[in-house]
């Protein structure tokens, strides 16, 4: 009995939900930790370090969503360079976000950036629409608007399968645009402002559940990613909670 318990647990942890799983999740954010380190807890080790400023952790959105992590228009996290990192055609991007304001200083507050300006997701302030969302890719495409974003928490999904980018605002498809060439994903990541800091482009507000992932996610999975959280709504376990934490309390007591 023990055994078929413990065989039926390890199914439910490690291939549900696998529509999920099956897109290669590279690097995962809860923002749970402490201090000015950063874990990610995809287990590809892209652990991330506070260069600028450093780490207030404050409570998410609700209770079931732990800690948010506040930026507050000058600090920022510095991810290197990885194999896992170096993603080739299809990416997509998960976040939890409340602005403060117009979401930053600068013309283009960055929420993530990359060297040579590879991927470029922003609050706009001034530079095209003030108040909205806004992507750049390495110059296909270049800086667009996408969608105005307010001061509530909002769940944002960005997926690109090689041809076509698509944006999600709280699981609705809001925004779709022809990429002009296919595209590698590489460079040192940032979050929280422009790699370039002399560019004073800090992200203003509260960041949470950020996700990265190789492959280009669908509509359901981006809402199931928006209500049951990264991970998923594991055994009931916060979908904060670090699936190797959650594995290890499962063999102790089975």
């Amino acid at each position: 009995m023990r055994f078929f318990v413990f065989l039926t647990l390890f199914v439910a942890v490690f291939l549900f939900p696998i529509n999920i799983i099956a897109q290669e999740l590279v690097l995962y954010y809860p923002f749970e930790s402490d201090g000015d380190d950063v874990m990610d807890v995809s287990d590809n080790g892209n652990d991330g370090v506070f260069d600028a400023g450093g780490a207030n952790r404050v409570a998410s959105k609700d209770a079931d969503f732990g800690k948010a992590m506040e930026f507050d228009g000058a600090s920022r996290i510095m991810i290197e360079d990885s194999d896992t990192l170096q993603i080739d055609t299809e990416i997509s991007f998960v976040m939890w976000v409340k602005k403060s304001g117009e979401g930053g200083t600068g013309l283009l507050p960055r929420i993530i950036s990359a060297i040579g300006d590879v991927h470029e997701l922003a609050m706009d302030t001034g530079h095209m629409v003030a108040g909205n969302f806004a992507i750049y890719f390495g110059g296909a495409p270049g800086w667009t608007t996408v969608v105005p974003v307010d001061e509530d928490w909002h769940h944002i999904a960005l997926t690109f399968d090689g041809s076509v980018f698509h944006v999600y605002l709280d699981g609705e498809d809001v925004f779709e645009l022809n990429a002009g060439s296919s595209k590698v994903f590489t460079g040192t990541l940032y979050v929280g402002s422009r790699h370039d800091l002399g560019s004073n482009e800090f992200y203003l507000g509260l960041l949470d559940e950020l996700a990265i992932y190789q492959g280009a996610l669908t509509q359901e999975q981006v809402q199931d990613i928006m209500e049951a959280g990264v991970l998923g709504d594991l055994l009931a376990v916060s979908p904060h909670d670090r699936l190797g934490s959650t594995w290890g309390e499962i063999k102790a007591k089975y």
